[in-house]
């Protein structure tokens, strides 16, 4: 005869727990809301993919971020389209699916997002300079995971990593790694469309190029007067952009001002000495401000989103008309200690976009002016560039295809303001001088597809004893989940 079993002495204390949370949990999940398709919360966060210039949002992307930039709430809908929730009390998991099946959790929505961005580059190799065009072959600008939550419309928060640590703004080298880098962290506070604040590392606010997604450029790569020369494509310059930095900003979502046209700024006061850094280089905030106007038309404006400014012309409804105003001043400190040396910038952005009968024409204009604070006797520096872009979308067909041409300038010495000692300084400042032309095309399988390419070829132009023959060909493909 066996003995008897001693089971029920620690099954039973375990039921009675268990029964207990279950008994307790059941009230809560009736009280649950279902989640509708009405508010603008659940449409914003669901596989919404990182806008930012890396960087442009940024640079952003994105840049960034933000960045910090995507496709519409639109496009969103259209491609990852919310299941209808079932008219019943019992809140399930299922009835988040617009969330990546992530549960409600204490009121907040939590959504996992992110991009894969492949691309190959061919460069010239010139004869004349020899560290240029031996490194062509494929790359991985980004692999981005991007965790974003939302409560209500009231607060927001945003983490996003990248995998692939290539920063075309910040430069980049041959020889070096892949590594994972903080690109997004930042918490919003939205009271109110008309004033929010955002906390943490996010996309500068600065010119509309820097603010694009890496993930929805319109060419491979951004224009060599914001992203300047990279290594291993010609003599290395930095460019005029700017990508994430630490701080906080003042904002707005799109304010309507009547007949389909709105206004929107950000204010931002920060570090000023870019991303993933410990401390800032000074005591002294750097200032950036943007603001901006667009016309949108009978359709009226687009769905708000609680998130720091991002680049209008990145989602899927573009504005019929757009303009942006930004400006910089940023006191920094550069050297090694304990030989420092204080510089500060100051600079403008303006651009323009119209959008209208799948013709998109876009166009920026960038000056910065760094003076010597501790070198008194050096002159300051001036650095202007523009861009422009045209591009045509053909129509009546499924394929999504944009072939377009842009040019853009860099003049990384530059005299507007400044005189030059003299003539011989004057001819030398002026041999830097860049002249691109991009030729491209833009590739989607369809319109709301989760998978594009584009090719682009650039005819490069320096001045003499500059000139190099380094030409070059991008390829690229970007998945969106």
């Amino acid at each position: 005869m066996s003995a008897p079993s001693t089971a029920p002495v620690f099954v039973r204390p375990v039921l009675f727990v268990a029964g207990s949370l279950l008994f307790a949990a059941v009230p809560m999940a009736k009280a649950q809301p279902a989640p509708t398709s009405a508010p603008a919360t659940s449409a914003q966060l669901s596989s919404a993919p990182p806008m930012v210039p890396e960087s442009t949002q940024s640079p952003a992307v994105s840049p960034s971020g933000a960045v910090t930039a995507a496709p519409s709430p639109a496009q969103n809908a259209a491609t990852h389209p919310t299941p209808a929730v079932p008219a019943t009390s019992e809140a399930s998991v299922a009835q988040n699916n617009a969330w990546g099946l992530w549960p409600i959790l204490a009121g907040f929505r939590v959504a996992v997002s992110g991009y894969i961005h492949a691309s190959y580059r061919w460069i010239s190799e010139p004869q004349n300079y020899a560290l240029v065009g031996r490194n062509n072959g494929f790359q991985l600008p980004q692999a981005r995971v991007v965790a974003d939550a939302q409560w209500q419309h009231k607060l927001a928060a945003r983490v996003s990593v990248e995998a692939a640590s290539e920063d075309r703004l910040s430069q980049s080298f041959p020889g070096g790694q892949l590594t994972t880098r903080l690109r997004d962290a930042y918490i919003t506070w939205a009271p109110l469309r008309e004033l929010r604040v955002t906390v943490g590392q996010q996309v500068t606010p600065w010119d509309l190029e820097s603010l694009r997604s890496d993930a929805e450029l319109p060419f491979v790569s951004r224009s060599v007067a914001v992203e300047g020369v990279q290594p291993t494509e010609g003599f290395t310059t930095r460019g005029l952009g700017s990508d994430r930095n630490l701080g906080i900003s003042l904002h707005s979502g799109f304010i309507g001002l009547g007949r389909g046209t709105s206004f929107r700024y950000a204010l931002f006061a920060g570090n000023g000495n870019g991303q993933n850094q410990l401390l800032n280089d000074n005591n002294i905030p750097a200032l950036f401000g943007r603001v901006e106007f667009a016309y949108w038309g009978k359709a009226g404006l687009p769905l708000d989103q609680v998130r720091p400014m991002f680049s209008v012309v990145d989602d899927f409804r573009k504005p019929i008309l757009h303009i942006g105003l930004a400006s910089q001043w940023n006191p920094r400190t550069v050297g090694n200690l304990p030989d420092l040396m204080r510089e500060t910038d100051a600079g403008v952005a303006v651009d323009a976009a119209v959008s209208l009968l799948g013709v998109e024409v876009q166009g920026g204009f960038l000056y910065l002016r760094t003076s010597r604070d501790t070198l008194m006797g050096v002159p300051d520096l001036e650095r202007l560039g523009f861009w422009g872009h045209l591009r045509y979308t053909i129509p009546r067909i499924p394929l999504q295809i944009t072939p377009g041409y842009r040019i853009s300038s860099y003049a990384p010495r530059a005299h507007v303001g400044t005189q030059p000692a003299t003539e011989m300084d004057a001819k030398f400042d002026a041999s830097y001088a860049l002249l691109y032309h991009t030729l491209g095309v833009f590739v989607r399988p369809t319109r709301t597809f989760p998978l594009h390419g584009s090719l682009g070829y650039t005819f490069t132009s320096e001045q003499e004893p500059n000139i190099l023959n380094n030409d070059r060909f991008e390829a690229d493909i970007v998945l969106i989940f």
